[in-house]
C-alpha cells in the first residue's frame, strides 16, 4: 500500500465530505456514525460530480480538477462555519460521546480497527480479477482526453467509450492527477477508502434502521467475519464496491429523511448518492433504491404520515434519475445496455448459439435452460437465495424453515417490537422477495448467460446483509429487555461485544482470496518485462483474456483485451469472432498463421500458471508451451518460468490503429 496515496486520497474525500455534512445537518441534528458515513458517502459525490461537470464541458485537467474542487469545498465549509460555528458542531460531538460513551466510543474504536485491518489488503490481489484493470484504464482515458474520448483502441480496433460508469470514472480522472496514473498504488488506496466508507455507512445505515446497541456490529459481520460475497468482492478495486458505498449511504439518509420526515434536504442529498452510485456502477444502486422503497412500505405499515413519507420517496427518486440521466445523457458515448432489451437482441447469432457464455468461456456454447422456458430453474433460484442468506448450501428443510422464520420474525417485529425496529423485518422481507422475483423474471425472459444468470450472479450478494439485519434487529430487542435489569447494561454488554468482534476482525482479517501475493508477483514480471523490453507500437497477443491490464501497465496494445461486451450484440459480434480465432490459435498455432496476420500482431505471450487480471481459463485452458517451439513464424526471443516471449516473423503490415493516437495509453519505452 502506498501511504501518500492513501493520505491524498483520504483527504480530498473527506475534507469535501466533512463540509457537505456540517452544510446538511446542523449541531446536533445527526450522530457521529452518520456524519462519519457521510463523510466518505458525500466527499465521494462531491469529487466525482466535479470531474464530470469538467469532463462534460471538455475542459477537465489537473488545474480545472483542484480548482473546482477547491472551490466547491470552501464553499461547503464556508457555509456551514457562518451558520453555526465550528464549535457548535464539536460541542454537539462531545456530547454524544459523553452522552452514549459505551455504544459510540465502541462503534468509533471498531471502524478505527477496520481500516487498519484493511492497510493489510495489497493492491496485487488486483490481478486475481480482471475487472479492477478496465474500470481504471476507462477514467485514465477520460484524464488524457479531457473528457470522454470519442473512440476508444481496446479488442485490438476502436469503439465508442461507454459512459454507464462515467461518474466513477470522472472521479477516478481526477484522483490520477493528484495520486498518479500508476494503477497498482491508485487501486489500493482507493479501495482502502471505498472499505472503510462501506463499513462507516453500514454502521450508521444500522443506527438509522433502529439499531441502537448493535449497530456497529454490521460492517464488522458482513465485511469481515462471515463469509458472504460483499466480504469477498472487497479483496479488489470493483466499480461495484464503489458503487455499494455511495449506495449505502443513500440508503442511510434516505431511511432517515423517510423516518423524520423534515424538510426536502435529505431526500435531494439522499438522491445525489443514490444518481453517484449509479453512475458508478448501476446495480448496487438498484438493488438499495429497490431496499428503500421496500422500507419505505413497511413505514406506511406504521405511521400515520403516509403522504409525507411517499413524496418524500418520491423526490429521492426524481433527483436520482436527474442526475444520473444528465451525466449520461451530457457525457456522450453509449449506455451498453443495448442486450437488456430481450434475447431478440441477440437474433443476428445463430439461434442455438449463446454468445455471451462463449465469450466467457472462449468456445461456442449452445443456448440452454434448465426447465422448459427457464434460464434457471425456479427451484434452483429459490434454493440459491436462501443458501446467500445462511452463507453455506440449502437443505430440503432449511429451503422451507429459513423463509417461514423470516416472515415469522417480520410479523413479530412488525406489531411487539419497540418503534424504532418495527419496520424493520417487513423491509427485509419485502426486498428478499423483490431480488427472488427479479431473478425468477431475467431467467425466464433471458437465453443467454448473461443476462440469465443475473439474479444469483449480481442480487443475491445482498442476501447475506439482510439475514443480519434481521438477527442484529432480534438481538436489539433482546438488548432492550436486559436494560430492565440495570439501565446501562445493555450498552456495556453491546461495547464489549464490537471490541471483541473488531479485535477479531482486525487479527483474523485477510484477503478472501489465496496465493494472490505469488501470483501478484508473477504479474508484475510479466507486465514489468514488455514495458521494458517491447517496443510501444507493438500488438501483443497473450493467451489470457484481459480486460485493461496490458493497456493499463504497459501502454501497450493486446489485441485480446477490452471491456466486456455482453450488453452491446453488435460489438459482441467482432469480439467474439476475435476470441474464438485467438482461442484456436493458442490450441494449433501452427495451423492459425492467418489470424495473426489479420490482428497484425507482432508479439505472442505463452504465461505460465500466473493471472495478470485476466479472466479464468478463456484462452488458457489446455495451451502446451511446448507446441508453439517449432512453429516456423514464431522466433522465440525470451523465456523464464513465467512466460514465453515470441515474435512473430515477417508479421502482416497494415494500418492498425496506432496507440499514440489514442487517450489512456501511456508508453514511455
Amino acid at each position: 500500500m502506498n501511504a501518500g496515496a492513501i493520505i491524498i486520497a483520504l483527504l480530498v474525500m473527506v475534507v469535501p465530505g466533512a463540509g457537505a455534512s456540517m452544510a446538511l445537518h446542523r449541531p446536533g441534528q445527526a450522530g457521529i456514525a452518520t456524519r462519519l458515513a457521510l463523510c466518505f458517502g458525500l466527499g465521494y459525490a462531491a469529487a466525482a460530480l466535479t470531474g464530470v461537470v469538467l469532463e462534460i464541458l471538455h475542459v477537465l485537467n489537473v488545474a480545472t480538477y483542484v480548482g473546482l474542487l477547491a472551490a466547491v469545498t470552501a464553499l461547503l465549509w464556508g457555509y456551514a462555519i457562518r451558520r453555526d460555528g465550528l464549535r457548535a458542531h464539536a460541542a454537539a460531538l462531545r456530547d454524544e460521546l459523553v452522552a452514549e460513551p459505551w455504544l459510540t466510543g465502541s462503534g468509533l474504536a471498531a471502524m478505527l480497527l477496520f481500516a487498519l485491518m484493511r492497510l493489510r489488503f495489497s493492491p496485487l490481489l488486483n490481478f486475481s480479477m480482471f475487472g479492477p484493470w478496465r474500470y481504471w484504464q476507462d477514467g485514465i482515458e477520460i484524464a488524457d482526453a479531457g473528457r470522454v474520448p470519442h473512440q476508444t483502441l481496446q479488442w485490438g480496433a476502436t469503439y465508442t467509450p461507454t459512459v454507464s460508469k462515467v461518474i466513477l470514472n470522472s472521479y477516478q480522472a481526477g484522483m490520477s492527477y493528484l495520486i498518479g496514473a500508476s494503477p497498482l498504488p491508485a487501486m489500493g488506496a482507493l479501495l482502502w477508502l471505498v472499505a472503510v466508507g462501506l463499513a462507516c455507512g453500514l454502521w450508521a445505515l444500522g443506527r438509522e434502521l433502529g439499531l441502537r446497541y448493535t449497530a456497529a456490529l454490521l460492517p464488522l459481520l458482513v465485511l469481515v467475519l462471515v463469509d458472504n460475497e460483499l466480504h469477498r468482492d472487497l479483496d479488489v478495486y470493483t466499480a461495484e464496491n464503489t458503487g455499494r458505498m455511495a449506495a449505502v449511504c443513500g440508503l442511510m439518509l434516505g431511511v432517515r429523511a423517510l423516518r423524520r420526515r423534515s424538510g426536502w434536504a435529505e431526500p435531494a442529498v439522499s438522491g445525489t448518492l443514490f444518481a453517484v452510485a449509479a453512475g458508478s456502477h448501476g446495480i448496487p444502486a438498484f438493488v438499495l433504491m429497490l431496499g428503500l422503497a421496500c422500507y419505505a412500505a413497511a413505514l406506511l405499515l406504521v405511521v400515520g404520515e403516509r403522504r409525507a413519507v411517499v413524496l418524500r420517496g418520491i423526490a429521492i427518486v426524481g433527483v436520482a434519475v436527474l442526475i444520473w440521466g444528465a451525466s449520461l445523457g451530457l457525457s456522450g458515448g453509449d449506455v451498453g445496455f443495448q442486450g437488456a432489451g430481450g434475447s431478440n437482441r441477440y437474433s443476428s447469432f445463430p439461434p442455438n448459439v449463446d454468445p455471451t457464455a462463449s465469450l466467457f468461456t472462449g468456445h461456442v456454447v449452445d443456448r440452454a435452460t434448465a426447465d422448459g422456458h427457464w434460464y434457471i430453474a425456479p427451484a434452483s433460484l429459490t434454493r440459491g437465495l436462501v443458501a446467500s442468506a445462511i452463507t453455506r448450501p440449502a437443505s430440503d428443510l432449511e429451503l422451507w424453515a429459513v423463509p417461514l422464520l423470516a416472515i415469522a420474525i417480520a410479523l413479530v417485529m412488525l406489531f411487539r417490537f419497540r418503534d424504532e425496529l418495527r419496520p424493520l423485518g417487513v423491509f427485509v422481507v419485502l426486498l428478499a422477495a423483490l431480488l427472488l422475483g427479479i431473478a425468477l423474471l431475467f431467467s425466464y425472459r433471458y437465453s443467454t448467460y448473461i443476462p440469465g444468470t443475473f439474479g444469483p450472479h449480481r442480487l443475491y450478494d445482498y442476501v447475506c446483509l439482510l439475514a443480519l439485519l434481521l438477527v442484529l434487529g432480534c438481538v436489539e430487542q433482546a438488548m432492550g429487555l436486559l436494560s430492565r435489569l440495570r439501565a446501562g447494561l445493555p450498552a456495556i454488554v453491546c461495547a464489549v461485544a464490537v471490541l471483541a468482534a473488531a479485535a477479531t476482525a482486525a487479527y483474523a482479517g485477510a484477503p478472501a482470496r489465496h496465493g494472490w501475493q505469488q501470483n501478484g508477483q508473477r504479474a508484475e514480471h510479466v507486465t514489468s518485462w514488455v514495458e521494458a523490453n517491447l517496443p510501444c507500437s507493438s500488438r501483443l497477443l497473450v493467451d489470457r483474456l484481459t480486460l485493461g491490464t496490458f493497456a493499463a501497465e504497459t501502454g501497450r496494445v493486446s489485441v485480446a483485451e477490452g471491456m466486456g461486451p455482453y450488453l452491446r450484440p453488435a460489438e459482441l459480434h467482432t469480439v467474439l469472432d476475435l476470441v474464438l480465432d485467438a482461442h484456436g490459435f493458442f490450441q494449433d498455432p501452427s495451423a492459425h498463421r492467418e489470424f495473426l496476420q489479420k490482428q497484425m500482431i507482432d508479439y505472442v505471450l505463452v504465461l505460465k500458471n500466473v493471472r495478470v487480471g485476466s479472466m479464468v481459463s478463456t484462452l488458457e485452458q489446455g495451451v502446451d508451451p511446448a507446441s508453439f517451439h517449432s512453429v516456423p513464424f514464431l522466433r522465440l526471443v525470451h523465456s523464464d518460468d513465467t512466460m514465453d516471449v515470441y515474435q512473430v516473423v515477417d508479421p502482416a503490415r497494415g494500418s492498425a490503429p496506432s496507440p499514440k493516437n489514442y487517450a489512456g495509453f501511456d508508453c514511455r519505452t
